[in-house]
């Protein structure tokens, strides 16, 4: 019988083979891999990493105004606040949250517009963007010493901004994209750039911008099958790959590819049910299902893992060790966990807040926190024991201190 059971289980964890339409037009196989539920439960009779010691309500007032940047790197909290006691709007000088987090300290200003500022993972710079009349100066802004670089201008009559900025894990490159118009896609220390002319159609161009060489380069975003919006483009640490979220009237989907050279190749895509993707390493990457699943592809054998399922959103660590994710119930109550990503696995999964639906999460440098900002959701149970409505708040951030 134990051979038997053993036997079932491995087919099932072995292979669904499924046919997907190529990049270029031919048929691949992929793998889809289902995780072990035995090994979870191996796994989790250990002591459980997450428990929970303190949590933290940032003093932030409840405007939607307010933008929460991210972890600096020695562990506080920064941010464009506005004081729950004032009425002034939103500040342009960045402000500071340390532990007990209770107190506002006030930083240098910065010369960006407040819509579009992308801290760096490692806490240490801003990339924002300046309307002038010259077009959108695109800047960096290092938060030690307040130096500004300018990384390039996009002249509206010559192209058109597609995305925000967005920073790769290792906080090295910073990629967006622009819509080829006309020649001089940007001006600056541009490379890797050809001419193009007065373009009928249009080129979708991604641009990357390396902090290490201060130099932006350029790359003809071709073989895309979507040609719908492109919602965010994200550059692997090696500065080899990229991942592209596009959307079209009906489905969103996701892309990887590789840079080679000047050149951009297409090798693989897949219908998300978001924008929300991360990479692992720069072999594998993670992104969120039409059905709330949370999929793993690995390039080296083309298989696709599903880690979770009825997630909601998720973040993980800046090392890629955990993951936070939310989860709705039967009851329709929302949870926010968090887990040990090992192989195709997620273990000691343990819910570590209620009741919130997080717009973003945040990983601190060590591990230790979670900053968390959402809107308080009542689940239906709730809402028909108590007719009265309910106050409507913006949002709600706080930290989640674990043990």
């Amino acid at each position: 019988m134990m051979i038997r059971k053993r036997f079932a289980l491995l087919s099932v964890l072995l292979a669904i083979i499924i046919l997907l339409s190529g990049c270029e037009g031919g048929l691949r196989s992929e793998t889809i891999v289902i995780p072990s539920s035995e090994d979870e439960q191996v796994a989790d009779s250990g002591s459980a990493p997450f428990q929970v010691k303190t949590i933290y309500r940032l003093p932030i007032s409840d405007t939607k105004d307010d933008q929460l940047l991210g972890w600096e790197d020695s562990g506080s909290v920064l941010g464009l606040f506005q004081a729950p006691d004032s009425k002034m709007r939103l500040s342009q000088y960045l402000q500071r949250l340390s532990p007990p987090y209770e107190k506002f300290e006030t930083l240098q200003g910065v010369d960006v517009d407040h819509w579009n500022l992308e801290l760096s993972p490692n806490g240490k710079y801003i990339a924002g963007i300046k309307k002038t009349k010259d077009g959108n100066v695109l800047k960096l802004i290092s938060l030690s010493d307040g130096r500004e670089t300018i990384m390039a201008t996009i002249k509206p009559r010559h192209d058109l901004l597609l995305t925000e900025l967005t920073w790769s894990d290792n906080s090295r490159y910073i990629s967006y994209l622009v819509t080829d118009v006309a020649t001089d896609v940007a001006s600056g220390p541009v490379s890797g750039q050809t001419d193009v002319g007065v373009a009928t159609n249009p080129v979708v161009k991604m641009a990357v911008y390396d902090t290490t060489a201060r130099q932006v380069k350029v790359y003809p975003l071709k073989g895309l099958r979507n040609t719908g919006s492109v919602f965010e483009v994200k550059m692997s640490d090696d500065g080899q790959s990229v991942l592209i979220v596009v959307q079209n009237e009906r489905t969103i989907s996701i892309s990887m590819g590789t840079i080679n050279g000047s050149s951009f190749h297409i090798e693989y895509e897949h219908q998300a049910g978001g924008d929300q993707m991360a990479w692992l390493n720069k072999d594998q990457f993670v992104f969120l299902g039409t059905e709330g699943e949370i999929y793993e592809y690995d390039r080296r054998n083309m298989a696709l893992s599903v880690l979770l399922e009825r997630v909601l959103s998720f973040q993980l660590s800046q090392d890629r060790k955990y993951i936070a994710y939310s989860q709705k119930d039967d009851n329709d109550t929302i949870s926010i966990f968090a887990g040990k990503l090992q192989g195709n696995n997620v273990l000691y999964k343990k819910s570590v807040y209620q009741g919130v639906f997080p717009s973003v999460m945040y990983w601190s440098p060590h591990n230790d926190s979670l900053l968390v900002n959402g809107r308080k959701i009542y689940s239906t149970s709730r809402q028909q024991t108590n007719p009265e409505p309910s106050v409507v708040s913006y949002n709600q951030p706080f930290i989640i201190k674990f043990q």
